[in-house]
């Protein structure tokens, strides 16, 4: 993770960067000596995401662009402004630090919309680790000359306007950020079940973590007849992995999808629909990266993660079509499609943390259907819940994070698609409001 810094930093092979909207261009002038010319010629105009690089006498010089109030608003400006500053430095030969200075007005716009002036920082400083990421494999050796090189990797990100404790809240944030990228990144093979689960223990073990882990038998006791279906095809045993964190407050439970890779079972994939496949365990990466946030930062509450980790293939011991599978809740669920795998899985670990846990609120993260980027594109998040209030907290955060939520309806009319001949419910509904039929079987599961 890079070094996030209130002030400038260690300055070692340190590039100025400067932030401004496409109104804030005279700011830039009195900063930047060299600016006034990019800007006359109109190779620089602080359009969104836009950078220039400048070689002045006093070293490399990035002039990013902020556009003005983008599409939601002045806080995903201020992200999108210092993301596109680190982007441009991270390319830059020997670069290792970054000092980013930002025009003024548009850190008080971006306050306004969230926690206040410390949070706009605390999201710059977010928005430039977030740039700086790099998942790599990649050892520099081997093959022609540049072929296998190591990406540059920005080892420090400073702002020099940044209150301290900016930098101390969006560490903890990035680093559970990172937590979550490296862990929906991780090639399938190297992060199976069993290694997700070694990942969660050491996480829980720095951190000071209640852990636990219900391994095939446990599953097979407590009738987990949904995680213990979709992993029967995977020679690595499914599992339920359970971090706690316990803050004093109310408490909360995460729930993450974590099927690490997913084929479609039976009902294959086509070849190209599996390229990214390894990513179907982004939700439970997600929620671990959470937890590895929430404890970073002290947060008055208890919060529970639950992680069904699974691998969905095909073999001789695979669970089939129209197989009747008996949950954890006993409700039975007739398979009506192998590859709609996530929602039998997250339906038992659901259950599970209602029942064991009676927690105030469950919040579910998935990447459960294509029909939602189908429905939405990759711009928003589908959300969809029981509870107004908690719809409307979970709506307001997620933009203000930067990661805006869409809600779709919950009408009880659409649990009507998943009616079965045979059992309670099946565990698809048909192509027509695929997300929302998802999300319909699995509020069968929370009481």
């Amino acid at each position: 993770m890079a070094r996030l810094v209130a002030g400038r930093g260690s300055g070692s092979g340190a590039v100025e960067a400067f932030v401004a909207t496409r109104k804030g261009l005279d700011w830039l002038r009195g900063r930047v000596e060299a600016a006034g010319a990019a800007i006359d010629s109109g190779d620089f105009d602080g359009s969104a995401g836009k950078s220039l690089v400048l070689y002045t006498g006093e070293g490399r010089v990035v002039l990013a662009g902020a556009g003005w109030e983008e599409w939601y608003g002045w806080a995903e400006s201020l992200r999108v402004g210092v993301g596109a500053a680190v982007r441009a430095a991270s390319g830059l030969k020997g670069a290792r630090s970054v000092v980013v200075s930002i025009e003024p007005g548009l850190v008080e716009k971006a306050a306004r919309e969230g926690w206040g002036e410390a949070w706009a920082y605390e999201q710059a400083l977010v928005a430039g680790d977030m740039a700086a990421y790099r998942f790599s494999l990649k050892t520099g050796g081997g093959g022609e000359e540049g072929e296998a090189a190591a990406p540059t990797v920005v080892e420090e990100v400073a702002v020099p306007e940044a209150p301290d404790e900016a930098a101390v809240s969006a560490s903890a944030v990035a680093e559970g950020v990172r937590v979550a990228r490296d862990l929906a990144n991780g090639p399938a093979s190297d992060t199976n079940p069993e290694r997700v689960e070694e990942k969660a223990r050491e996480i829980a073990r720095s951190l000071g973590l209640g852990f636990r882990v219900l391994h095939r038998g446990d599953l097979e006791a407590l009738g987990m007849g949904g995680i213990l279906a979709v992993g029967r095809g995977s020679s690595v045993d499914p599992r339920l992995i359970i971090l706690e964190y316990h803050g004093g407050g109310p408490r909360f439970a995460v729930v993450g999808k974590t099927v690490t890779f997913d084929s479609g079972g039976l009902d294959l994939k086509p070849a190209s629909y599996m390229l990214e496949m390894k990513f179907d365990k982004s939700g439970g990466a997600a929620a671990l990266g959470a937890i590895v946030a929430v404890a970073r930062l002290r947060l008055p509450v208890d919060l529970v993660v639950l992680l069904p980790a699974v691998e969905n293939m095909p073999s001789g011991s695979s669970y089939k079509p129209l197989d009747v599978l008996r949950m954890y809740n006993g409700l039975t669920v007739e398979v009506g499609n192998t590859d709609a795998e996530g929602r039998l899985t997250l339906a038992d670990a659901l259950a599970y943390a209602v029942e064991k846990y009676k927690p105030e609120a469950v919040i579910d993260l998935a990447t459960l259907t294509g029909a939602a980027v189908i429905a939405l594109g990759n711009h928003a998040a589908a959300l969809m819940g029981n509870n107004e209030e908690l719809l409307a907290e979970v709506e307001r955060a997620a933009w203000r994070a930067g990661e805006p939520a869409w809600r779709l309806p919950m009408w009880p009319v659409y649990g009507k698609q998943l009616e079965s001949k045979v059992a309670d419910l099946n565990n698809v509904g048909g192509r027509s409001a695929g997300a929302i039929t998802a999300a319909k079987v699995l509020e069968r599961f929370v009481g």
